[in-house]
């Protein structure tokens, strides 16, 4: 019998005041693979990811993760790892604590969570004893990384991530991304991933879904969708990582 896919939208529709963020929208992610989904400002791709986590909810059509329809809510987040772009860390707990909170609600022990902590502060790169400081005490990019590690706390299988880097400087961003890329691989996640940046996107990603208008208009490997598609707002949209790619190789160049 084939494996569910690890997410599954068949004809998934959300509107909010009557109009449409999503529109019948179906898509199948495999389980293991690392998917972005980019678009404009209001294209959907936000709302399609809390299809997913059920922080949004369809008004016709079905949302599936692992095959399974209709979870309750709470225990399906509870084994979704999120990372977004603001963190969202508790100031007044301490890096550890930040991390432990999903293994303390699932009722772990005391001692399986210390370990956990600094299983995962070995994972993203960052020493033991951050997990005594308070989130104001790290950089963004520290911050980001312990969002990272709070995501995997409870050893998920899906991992979405909304804008993860987007407020970090490009240096720390291009690190997260290859670390977190590298996680991915390492831990046999499923990744969904909502960008705005292109180049990101084609770095990191197996698979872009181009999203305008609530709809699907181009799906496809990053080779395959830099190498031109029939919507010229997907070819103008490609065209960015790939001018820049050119530009830089001729600046290298000397030309």
């Amino acid at each position: 019998m084939a494996e569910a896919p690890a997410i599954e939208f068949r004809d998934a529709a959300k509107a909010y005041g009557g109009r449409p963020a999503v529109d019948a929208v179906s898509l199948s992610i495999p389980a293991g693979q690392f998917v972005a989904v980019v678009g404009a400002s209001g294209s959907g791709k936000t709302t399609l990811m809390k299809l997913v986590n059920r922080l949004a909810e369809p008004d016709s059509g079905t949302v599936r993760v692992a095959g399974a329809e209709g979870e309750d809510a709470v225990t399906l987040r509870r084994r979704i790892g999120y990372v977004f772009q603001g963190v969202g860390l508790f100031p007044h707990m301490r890096v550890g604590e930040n991390i432990a909170v999903t293994p303390r609600l699932l009722g772990w022990s005391r001692a399986d969570i210390e370990a956990r902590i600094g299983e995962l502060l070995d994972l993203v790169s960052l020493p033991w004893s951050y997990a005594d400081r308070f989130p104001d005490q790290l950089s963004g990019g520290e911050r980001q990384r312990v969002g990272v590690a709070r995501a995997l706390a409870a050893r998920p299988r899906l991992l979405l991530m909304d804008e993860p880097f987007g407020a970090l400087d490009p240096i720390t961003r291009e690190a997260l991304g290859q670390a977190t890329r590298g996680l991915h691989e390492q831990l046999g996640l499923t990744t969904l991933m909502v960008t705005h940046d292109m180049q990101e996107a084609v770095l990191l990603a197996d698979r872009i879904v181009v999203m305008a208008a609530g709809r699907v208009l181009a799906d496809g490997t990053p080779r395959e969708l830099l190498a031109g598609h029939p919507d010229p707002a997907v070819v103008a949209l490609m065209e960015t990582p790939a001018r820049q790619a050119r530009t830089i190789a001729a600046l290298m160049e000397g030309r």
